[in-house]
């Protein structure tokens, strides 16, 4: 679950960059959300809400869906549309 949040974050952090992104920009920002407050906030939570939830609830995917899409669309906009190419 966490591993989904990270990497949804710092793709969302990575999509804002406009035009084209380096490899040590990439870095640069997981690097940035590895040691960030942000990070060990969601962390924090997660293990509140795995430990809080009874196993036989949280087995149900929706549970856990519900909870994911609950962090990441309150710390992360989705990035502006792409350009359709070819239409």
């Amino acid at each position: 679950m966490g591993y989904i949040v990270d990497l949804t974050f710092i793709l969302c952090t990575v999509f804002r960059f406009p035009g084209n992104v380096s490899p040590s920009q990439v870095q640069s920002v997981i690097n940035n959300f590895d040691g960030s407050t942000h990070k060990a906030s969601i962390h924090s939570e997660i293990l509140s809400f795995v430990n809080g939830v009874p196993r036989f609830e949280y087995g149900d995917n929706d549970v856990v869906t519900t909870k994911i899409r609950g962090l990441i669309s309150r710390s992360c906009d989705p990035p502006p549309a792409m350009p359709m190419y070819g239409t």
